[in-house]
């Protein structure tokens, strides 16, 4: 794997991305066919691979290359720069949570989604936006990272999830990873991206919000506004018009 790495980063993730999404969807729907919830059947298997990657990327030094337990460039006094990313993975919380969920269902949860929350980001904002970055157009980069991260949720047609729903959660998925891809970009780290995935997808489940318009909308606001303040105050934007875009940080 390492070989392919060097040779072409981009089929590199994109045998990842292959290994996440097969795993994912074979026992999500052997546990549908044996009555088992999908955070029951995926949630180890997904935290094996997880584990597995994280050796992977330890042992081959690609680590550090995506960002990948890199320290943020964002000193301690500057910690608000984060505010915005609490915003937005803590709002569903204002419709309550499931009054329904038992200690097990949680703990099922929280495992389901830290390890697809460590996943996601190390293939959609580590491997593939470094690998378009390196290739010189690092606006595009950052686009077709969130587009790409975005369409990847069609596979919850797969798994029995409706049309209408997949389509509001492109859309939601698409917006959240633009805002995922500026702050690593302005940060050179996915510390941040991995723990704000983690906690929205566990805050989301556990709460009485749903998928629909007005957390979309949620999405769109903080991107206006958190992703204006990133491009300009922040410096993403005259990092994205660097020559070093890949490797070099906005914030200092």
């Amino acid at each position: 794997m390492k070989r392919l790495y060097e040779k072409n980063e981009i089929r590199h993730f994109l045998v990842w991305l292959a290994i996440y999404l097969g795993l994912s969807i074979v026992v999500i729907n052997i546990g549908a066919a044996v009555g088992l919830s999908e955070h029951t059947v995926v949630a180890l298997p997904l935290l094996a691979l997880a584990v597995v990657m994280l050796g992977y990327f330890r042992r081959t030094g690609i680590g550090p290359e995506i960002g990948l337990g890199t320290p943020p460039a964002v000193p301690a006094p500057r910690m608000w720069f984060y505010l915005p990313l609490l915003v937005l993975v803590g709002l569903p919380l204002v419709s309550g949570l499931h009054q329904d969920l038992t200690a097990l269902a949680v703990v099922v949860i929280v495992l389901h989604y830290a390890a697809a929350g460590f996943l996601e980001e190390v293939l959609f904002r580590g491997l593939l936006l470094r690998a378009l970055l390196k290739q010189g157009r690092p606006v595009w980069a950052v686009a077709i990272s969130a587009l790409t991260f975005g369409i990847g949720h069609v596979t919850s047609l797969l798994i029995g999830q409706s049309g209408q729903d997949t389509v509001l959660q492109i859309i939601n998925a698409t917006v959240v990873g633009l805002i995922f891809t500026l702050v690593v970009v302005a940060t050179g780290s996915l510390t941040a991206v991995i723990v704000a995935h983690i906690l929205y997808n566990i805050i989301a489940t556990l709460s009485d919000v749903t998928e629909g318009t007005g957390i979309i909308v949620t999405g769109i606001v903080v991107l206006l506004v958190y992703g204006a303040w990133l491009l300009t105050g922040a410096g993403v934007l005259a990092q994205l018009r660097s020559p070093e875009a890949e490797v070099q940080p906005a914030v200092r």
